[in-house]
């Protein structure tokens, strides 16, 4: 029953390319919105999760979290350009592609999109403690890859009014990660993927889109490669394997980067 529904993932995901690629040719509304790029680098993400967790080949794997995140630095720089996007599709907690990067071992991609992403929050799209988050890691990259970034404290202090004296295992984690106290980090997210499984535990199993993502997001904890990737930029040592980070998924960093426009062809193999 899990492979049936990640083999079905994996073919909806070819498709919801397809439709991509093709509104983007037309040039139609849904190009000109950004849903088509973001539509293409979501399903670009779907198919590397699959890949992984249905066929363990960490090489492709690796190869369609880069397709993601060249599908939004190709989104990225049309709208440097004058292209036109709805808000919704430039909010960086959506930056999901960034994550992507990151968790290829993209660094060069993740950074690339780390420039051009937005530096406010938007109310009517994004919580701001989302915001806060994804900035911060963004930031935090530039920072550590040598590119001038915003003040990362202060962007920790926002973080900490936003919360209003709640508690956050992600600020945690982001202040360790600042401060290069690897036991600190490894606390907090092991506290996240706590609470992370205690939220999938929680869905429903017969719901289609929450199954989906339990088979999906829930095995594998896209977030948590990210920031274990971080910690390694940072000197900081990190454990092999984490719960829904699974060794096979760590791949290493800067391994060759697929061509920037091939995130256009749906149905593709690479070998491991």
């Amino acid at each position: 029953m899990f492979s049936d529904t990640l083999r079905t993932l994996q073919d909806d995901a070819v498709f919801g390319i397809e439709e991509a690629v093709r509104s983007i040719q037309r040039q139609d509304a849904n190009e000109r919105s950004g849903q088509a790029y973001t539509i293409a680098a979501l399903c670009h993400r779907r198919l590397a999760i699959c890949a992984l967790l249905l066929d363990a080949r960490p090489s492709r794997f690796g190869t369609h979290l880069c397709h993601s995140a060249q599908a939004r630095l190709h989104f990225h720089q049309l709208v440097e350009n004058g292209h036109p996007a709805e808000p919704q599709y430039l909010c960086v907690s959506k930056e999901f592609s960034f994550i992507d990067a990151l968790a290829a071992g993209q660094n060069d991609l993740a950074a690339g999109i780390a420039r051009r992403s937005a530096i406010r929050h938007n109310p009517e799209f994004e919580y701001e403690d989302d915001f806060l988050l994804h900035h911060f890691l963004q930031q935090l990259l530039l920072q550590t890859t040598g590119v001038q970034s915003a003040e990362l404290p202060a962007l920790l202090e926002r973080w900490e009014a936003v919360l209003e004296g709640g508690a956050d295992a992600y600020l945690d984690a982001c202040r360790a990660l600042l401060a290069r106290q690897a036991q600190v980090f490894d606390d907090a997210l092991q506290a996240i993927i706590d609470a992370r499984l205690l939220r999938f535990q929680k869905m429903s199993r017969t719901s289609s889109p929450e199954e989906e993502l339990r088979k999906t997001e829930g095995a594998l904890f896209m977030n948590g490669l990210a920031l274990v990737r971080l910690a390694e930029l940072r000197g900081m040592e990190t454990r092999r394997e984490y719960t829904m980070i699974p060794a096979l998924a760590r791949i290493p960093t800067g391994q060759r980067a697929p061509s920037a426009t091939a995130w256009m062809l749906a149905r593709q193999e690479s070998a491991d």
